[in-house]
């Protein structure tokens, strides 16, 4: 019976059929002072990873670049700069959010847009970082916001295609596990049916 639930839950994880969750609290640069907290949650390996939160402190009523940076930073006062380039396995130059895997970084996100307080609340899809593909995870990695609207590689200053001309690092978190594996009660049940439906036959 053992052998059976831990070959089971086994075969649920390895299909990637468990939620994966992970959460960044964002500083300013080199401040201990926390702007807002975003959440990161992919339902399994081929969905889309879903990013919602509420950041504050920010210029008002303007655009900002929103990318993930490949190193990753301490949990509290973050030094921004420390974070490195953008996430960019591929060696890709940047682009939009919305362009495909072969012309942006893995890291790029687009840009945020504030409200007239200087808040934004962010819920966005992205179907190329991932909680999940080891190449593609932005697991213990930095997500950044820039002082200024990132130009998705067309504004044609020297930057553009590196950083999309975003300015400075305002806020950066590490982005970190806070749940590994959530698994969803209707494919528990449905494994441990088959669970019950071998032991039956054994």
């Amino acid at each position: 019976m053992f052998i059976i639930t831990i070959s089971a839950l086994f075969l649920i994880i390895h299909q990637g059929q468990c939620a994966m969750k992970a959460t960044a609290i964002l500083y300013g640069d080199n401040s201990i002072t926390s702007y807002g907290t975003l959440t990161f949650k992919q339902e399994n390996a081929t969905t889309s990873v879903v990013i919602t939160g509420i950041l504050s402190g920010l210029n008002a009523s303007s655009a900002h670049g929103f990318h993930v940076h490949v190193y990753p930073v301490s949990k509290s006062a973050p030094n921004c700069t420390a974070a490195g380039a953008h996430f960019n396995p591929y060696n890709t130059t940047h682009g939009p959010r919305t362009a495909d895997i072969t012309k942006r970084h893995v890291g790029d996100l687009g840009n945020l847009t504030t409200d007239e307080n200087g808040t934004v609340s962010i819920n966005m899809e992205d179907s190329i970082i991932q909680l999940y593909n080891a190449t593609q995870s932005i697991l213990n990695r930095t997500i950044i916001v820039h002082g200024f609207r990132d130009d998705g590689g067309q504004g044609g200053y020297s930057d553009s295609n590196t950083t999309g001309n975003a300015g400075a690092r305002v806020l950066c978190g590490l982005i970190e596990t806070s749940n590994t594996l959530i698994i969803k009660p209707t494919i528990f049940v449905y494994y441990i049916a088959i669970i019950v439906a071998v032991i039956i036959l054994l």
